[in-house]
């Protein structure tokens, strides 16, 4: 393995140590603060905390489908992880992306597994029909955002490769006639 892509990782696995950190901290204290259903004004017409025990995804979506989610989660993993791994160039972008991603998850994940639901907290008080959300959902959406941002830049980067190749001049090689 070079030494770059030690390094990529080390600093993955702190990113991703440190998102999970925050999120299960933070969960903690809102969940042993809060009441359920109380609204705590954090930054009027900004934003509120209201701590909800979410049974499903966004929106509550898919609510009680909590075997699913855990194995959906499982599933996006190792398709990371594959693409991860096998991925030449594994750029900055595309390391704190799938840290974003995956200290998200993780943290999600946790609650999912060991409390059977989700422990969201931040609501947007201009926007009260929005899902309320908690920081491993700010880091997965942020991470989903930075991968997509990697694509894009990657399938620029192909397409001009490919438009130099297709403009290259092509030599021709004599046939030798005797």
């Amino acid at each position: 393995m070079k030494k770059q892509t030690l390094i990529k990782i080390i600093v993955m696995c702190s990113i991703v140590a440190s998102i999970l950190v925050l999120d299960l901290v933070t969960k903690y204290v809102f969940d042993a603060s809060l009441i359920g259903g109380e609204v705590v004004s954090v930054i009027p017409y900004l934003f509120n905390f209201k701590l909800v025990h979410n049974m499903g995804a966004a929106w509550g979506m898919l609510a009680g489908k909590q075997v699913f989610l855990i194995a959906v989660t499982f599933v996006f993993f190792a398709i990371f992880i594959y693409y991860y791994v096998k991925e030449k160039n594994k750029t900055w972008l595309l390391t704190v992306a799938f840290s974003f991603i995956f200290g998200g998850c993780l943290g999600n994940l946790y609650d999912r597994i060991i409390l059977g639901f989700v422990r969201d907290f931040i609501q947007f008080d201009f926007w009260q029909s929005f899902p309320i959300f908690n920081f491993a959902d700010i880091f997965l959406c942020v991470g989903v955002v930075l991968f997509v941002i990697y694509l894009i830049v990657y399938f620029v980067k192909l397409n001009k490769n490919n438009q130099k190749e297709k403009n290259k001049p092509e030599i021709k090689e004599k046939d030798d006639e005797n």
